[in-house]
């Protein structure tokens, strides 16, 4: 098969809301490369929510509503000419080899994927070397890297409902807040390290102090609500509030997207507002792994990266999953970010 004569193309991305905002600019090069093919995303439930309203993706299929065997049909079924894995497990290499597509595309790192992909690409994604939005455009100009640099574009914009606009107006309206807004995040999922809700609680009262014409609020997953309100409780000011989603995630995309500031962790909710093209104060690990240059936001100029870990350390030695908060964090990181917040809120 001649690359000219592509016709259904599978990509797939089925991990955590951050690495599928990543993604984004690869469905748009693919939707840009091969305008007449027809395009499908493999991804997770909580992430169809973001995918579903992109104006260049054909059909999505969400892999959680699937038993193997369903889910293995399925992909025999649309008949893929190029299958290009962003995100590479067991469970996709199988999928890859099962498509049958002739270009079957992923990262090679594991020995399993060097049987499933006849155009593997070579990467060792935790030497941290480029942003990862660049790691998974390298699959995609595999295709044709001709074509791939004469029409290469970064875009990486998602799109909000009227749903969404109205649930986060009528939040607004309710708790009558005005004037500019600070948005937070302080959760993180278990993804990378961050400041101690206690810290964030110290952090925003100061803020708060300081600038008195803002108002603040806390984002979370209902599931998370507990942990807010207690960040709330000790924050102890006037116009600070939590907004606890338990509906679609565009829903929180709506809240960052009306935020003067966002200010947040190496998390999803920091990529969000990244897409929304949002001013953001981010907190990240010196870690080579969870460090700005693999896991910063793509395509946003206005951030700000502050990293409590000093780079004198040996940041990577000694470190384990269960290290989730900064221990270097002290008055000069406070400060800093404090001054990074007053600069971007003008």
């Amino acid at each position: 098969m001649e690359v000219n004569e592509i016709k259904k193309i599978i990509i797939s991305r089925t991990d955590k809301i951050g690495d599928l905002l990543l993604s984004i600019p690869s469905f748009f090069m693919a939707r840009k490369m091969f305008p007449q093919a027809e395009i499908m995303i493999l991804v997770r439930n909580y992430n169809y929510e973001i995918v579903k309203n992109l104006p260049y993706i054909d059909k999505i299929l969400k892999i959680d509503d699937y038993k193997e065997e369903e889910l293995e049909n399925e992909i025999k079924k649309f008949n893929a000419d190029v299958f290009i894995a962003l995100y590479n497990d067991k469970i996709i290499s199988k999928l890859a080899r099962v498509s049958r597509a002739k270009f079957r595309i992923g990262p090679i790192s594991k020995i399993y994927s060097i049987f499933s992909f006849n155009k593997g690409v070579w990467q060792k994604r935790s030497e941290s070397i480029k942003n990862e939005a660049y790691y998974n455009l390298d699959l995609i100009r595999k295709i044709d890297p001709k074509r791939y640099e004469e029409l290469f574009e970064i875009n990486s914009k998602i799109y909000l409902e009227e749903e969404n606009i109205s649930n986060v107006n009528m939040y607004m309206d309710r708790n009558k807040i005005e004037g500019k807004l600070l948005v937070v995040n302080p959760f993180m999922g278990g993804s990378a390290k961050t400041i101690t809700d206690d810290q964030y609680s110290k952090l925003l009262q100061k803020i708060y102090d300081v600038r008195k014409d803002i108002s603040i609020i806390i984002t979370c997953h209902i599931s998370e609500k507990e942990r807010a309100e207690k960040i709330l409780k000790e924050i102890n000011r006037e116009k600070v509030y939590v907004f606890a989603n338990e509906g679609s995630v565009l829903n929180l995309a709506g809240m960052i997207d009306r935020a003067d500031v966002y200010l947040g962790g190496s998390t999803g909710p920091t990529h969000l507002a990244g897409a929304l093209g949002k001013k953001i104060v981010a907190i990240y690990p010196n870690k080579k792994t969870q460090h700005p240059i693999r896991w910063g936001v793509i395509n946003n100029e206005n951030v700000r990266y502050i990293i409590p870990d000093r780079p004198e350390r040996n940041i990577d030695e000694n470190y384990s999953k269960e290290d989730k908060y900064f221990k270097s964090y002290d008055e000069t990181i406070e400060k800093e970010i404090l001054d990074a917040l007053n600069k971007s809120l003008g």
